[in-house]
């Protein structure tokens, strides 16, 4: 099913991309110059892992896996054979770890490791010993991301291949991973609120049993980079990156209120002047495919 997904994205995708770039302005393409605009989930992770396999050949790559999480997500990248595999998370999740390295080793003879660390210092790493640095829906979290990009430099071997997927991005409709819980109307909540209003709403929306890696965890410990698409790429670009390739994904609830409630999106474009411009409420993602020279 996959496969089949995949190629008929191959055909449909650059009219997609034409459709869904009418929802941005002209400076807005002029600026970032998008390889694509699609809607929210427009390319497939497997379509993403043999875009980078294109820029790096990952049956000799060391991967490193930034923001791992429970690990899951090792999986898409082991089935590609790759050297090994190292994830990071700055939480530790060793009952599933332990699982999975054993499962790679087993189904893939691959070894995958697991470390406990902050991706602002990866002091386990030496200098230029990693091919590939990638993550998904990691980015949005990184309070300090110019950090972790310096570090995910550091790390890589010349030629070596940084690709992210972040979002949904702080100014886009639920950027806080949790407003879009209580209906379209309360989707910039997290922008439009004060502080003690906006504790009141999640208060009131948060389940008994909250995830550990969800909205409520990540708004309780503040864990948001709150930064534009032009923030994200002036940072690559300033750490040393060249963009081969970046994606733009539009987010269809953040659509969806600006023609239900216009006059409210043109209040929160007021109230985030200087933060960010209109087209910013409406990107939910980037994906970023990029080359360390």
């Amino acid at each position: 099913m996959d496969l089949f997904k995949e190629l008929i994205y191959v055909f449909i995708r650059p009219l997609l991309s034409r459709y869904s770039s009418r929802y941005l302005t002209m400076a807005t393409l002029r600026k970032h110059k998008p390889y694509f605009v699609l809607p929210g989930r427009g390319i497939p992770y497997r379509t993403r892992r043999h875009w980078v396999s294109r820029l790096c050949h990952i049956k000799d790559a060391t991967i490193l896996v930034q923001g791992v999480g429970y690990g899951w997500e090792v999986l898409s990248w082991a089935k590609m054979r790759p050297k090994k595999i190292i994830g990071v998370d700055l939480f530790s999740f060793s009952e599933t770890w332990d699982e999975i390295s054993q499962y790679c080793q087993e189904k893939y003879n691959i070894e995958v490791e697991f470390q406990q660390a902050s991706l602002e210092s990866l002091s386990f790493l030496e200098n230029c010993s990693i091919n590939i640095c990638v993550s998904d829906a990691v980015y949005e979290h990184c309070r300090d991301l110019n950090s972790v990009l310096k570090e995910s430099f550091r790390v890589l071997k010349p030629g070596g291949v940084l690709y992210a997927a972040y979002g949904p991005l702080w100014f886009s409709a639920g950027g806080d991973h949790f407003s879009v819980r209580a209906g379209l109307q309360n989707s910039f909540n997290h922008l439009i609120l004060n502080q003690k209003e906006y504790m009141k709403f999640v208060n009131y929306c948060s389940c008994k049993d909250e995830e550990y890696q969800g909205g409520r965890r990540y708004i309780e410990i503040d864990l948001f980079s709150k930064l534009t698409t032009q923030e994200y790429l002036e940072l690559l670009k300033i750490n040393g990156f060249k963009i081969d390739k970046m994606i733009i994904e539009t987010n269809s609830r953040a659509l969806a209120f600006k023609k239900q409630y216009p006059e409210k999106f043109s209040e929160i474009v007021e109230i985030c002047y200087g933060k960010c411009d209109a087209d910013d409420l409406i990107i939910q993602s980037n994906i970023v495919f990029c080359i360390k020279y």
